[in-house]
């Protein structure tokens, strides 16, 4: 564990002591902090304590004192719960104010880890619980400078390159008159990263039509539909490099397997890509402006343009996710749909905007961008030139 820099960030942030408390499993954060083995035998209460100021220790159970054997720390041994309780009333009085994984009202879901008894025996004993969520952020959700170097250089222009060619594979099908299903171009795909040097957790995304109206649709080897000529076409990938600590860049695209896109369909992706970039507009004013800006704040931009264009109640899912080595990471989510966001968001950090409108049994559209918040402050997109227009496959 960086010791050092998390003791920075809590001085920075006020912070007296984060707490990682965990019991079988249920503080993934922790488990994260303490860099434990999913197999790591662990069927008793244990924590670590990182003081803004002072040396971090470790709190075992005298059976299981090895459960956090690779934490350099100092180490505290209990066996009874009474034990347990005295050592947490004596951090308490050295350490008021603890940084735990909460959120008020369950509000960051992601955040929540820690049981409501824990939280209020801290609190009977004087704690002043804050959560750790923007302390989770700055220590796990900050891209290195070899990270921000490796996307805007290799990540995100291939995968750009793998999404036209998995237009090109559809338009070469229909111009020949070859069935191509939702599966093939997933296939098809996956073969780019293979030969392109990127790696995903998961395959990508690609849904013909009606297919598209459910967010999270994907085809596979035993489910999905041919795409047909003059249909939409919604296809979303995300990808990284092998490296270990490599970051993920994610976007969704449309297309249009005809000569020219319905002026309906036209419409609803012009409401779609309004939304985002009202919500990208937002991040580079404030950015630009120095000025705070949430989550939650970003969600709103999106949701409140997709909804004055009176396609509001198709808009099922937050605005976009945080991004990092995972593809749903541990910084701010641009949501105040599902949860309520409110953690600022900032530099160094990356995110996607995705909007999207999904009509049941008819049609959906998504566009996706990758948005990566530079150290300097600066906004940019790694994936430009964004998508402005559904793509017509078939365009003389």
């Amino acid at each position: 564990m960086e010791f050092a820099r998390i003791q920075n960030i809590l001085c920075e942030e006020g912070i007296d002591l984060w707490l990682l408390y965990d019991f079988r499993g249920c503080n993934s954060i922790a488990w994260q902090a303490a860099e434990l083995a999913p197999e790591t035998h662990c069927t008793r209460r244990w924590a670590i304590g990182i003081p803004a100021h002072g040396e971090p220790f470790k709190i075992v159970h005298a059976i299981e004192h090895f459960t956090l054997g690779n934490v350099s720390a100092r180490q505290i041994l209990y066996s009874n719960r009474d034990e347990w309780e005295s050592i947490m009333r004596e951090i308490v009085t050295s350490y008021p104010t603890v940084a735990m994984e909460y959120s008020t009202c369950n509000a960051i879901p992601t955040i929540s880890k820690v049981d409501a008894g824990t939280i209020e025996f801290i609190r009977k004993c004087g704690g002043n619980i804050v959560s750790s969520a923007d302390l989770v952020q700055k220590v796990y959700a900050v891209w290195s400078d070899s990270q921000l170097a490796e996307n805007l250089e290799y990540t995100a222009p291939k995968l750009r390159e793998a999404m036209f060619s998995a237009f090109d594979f559809i338009r070469e099908k229909i111009l020949n008159c070859i069935s191509v299903t939702e599966y093939d171009v997933q296939q098809h795909i996956l073969a780019v990263f293979d030969k392109s040097g990127l790696v995903t957790d998961s395959p990508p995304i690609v849904a013909v039509a009606r297919n598209a109206a459910s967010p999270h649709y994907a085809p596979s080897a035993e489910h999905f539909a041919v795409i047909p000529s003059d249909e939409l076409v919604l296809i979303d990938m995300w990808a990284k490099s092998p490296k270990a600590d490599s970051v993920f860049s994610d976007i969704t695209w449309m297309c249009y397997t005809g000569a020219k896109v319905p002026q309906r369909y036209a419409d609803i992706f012009s409401a779609v890509t309004g939304g985002r970039d009202a919500a990208l507009d937002l991040v580079r004013r404030r950015f630009a402006d120095g000025e705070v800006v949430a989550g939650y704040e970003v969600d709103l931009a999106a949701r409140n343009y997709i909804g004055n264009r009176g396609y509001g109640k198709y808009f099922i899912h937050r605005t976009g996710h945080s991004i990092t080595t995972e593809t749903h990471g541990a910084g701010a989510n641009m949501d105040n749909y599902e949860t309520y966001d409110e953690r600022r968001i900032i530099s160094a950090t990356s995110f996607s905007i995705e909007p999207g409108i999904y009509i049941t049994n008819d049609v959906g559209m998504r566009s996706e961008i990758s948005v990566i918040i530079m150290p300097d402050g600066d906004v940019i997109t790694p994936s430009s030139p964004i998508q402005t227009e559904i793509e017509p496959l078939l365009r003389p």
